[in-house]
């Protein structure tokens, strides 16, 4: 048997089975079997050990590898784009929650000049002739709104 696989013209592949056994198969049977199992194909060549067993490569396809690694990436990016949207949509509700303050804050302080003006009191809201004197000896310490 040595014989013949010194006379062989090809190269050959060692392999080694799960049951211990090792032998030889000739490298191209090797490679394209292992071409079909990088390429998902579903007839993959089998190659078989004395005893019987079939040699399955047991590594992860490359193609599935890839398309495992894509899929990954297209979930990384996702993300990404969700947690930039929900950062801008975040400094927006700010912007926008503080000029809905501003503008709560203007409409309060116009509303109470408007009162004033009429001759409303803005502590008591009773209405006098001569608000002016009523809030110097009534109310001495109102700083007002400015």
């Amino acid at each position: 048997m040595i014989d013949t696989i010194r006379e062989y013209a090809g190269e050959l592949v060692v392999l080694r089975c799960w049951c211990g056994i090792q032998y030889a198969v000739p490298r191209s049977l090797r490679e394209a079997q292992l071409r079909m199992h990088n390429d998902l194909r579903g007839d993959v060549v089998s190659i078989y050990c004395p005893l019987g067993h079939a040699a399955v490569p047991s590594h992860e396809p490359d193609a599935k590898r890839l398309r495992r690694q894509l899929e990954e990436k297209k979930r990384e990016h996702y993300q990404e784009i969700q947690r930039e949207r929900a950062a801008h949509d975040q400094t927006r509700a700010d912007r926008d929650h503080k000029e809905n303050q501003r503008r709560a804050e203007k409409a309060a302080k116009t509303k109470i000049k408007k009162r004033v003006q009429g001759g409303a009191c803005p502590c008591c809201n009773r209405t006098f002739q001569n608000l002016a004197r009523h809030m110097k000896g009534q109310h001495p310490d109102y700083m007002g709104v400015e």
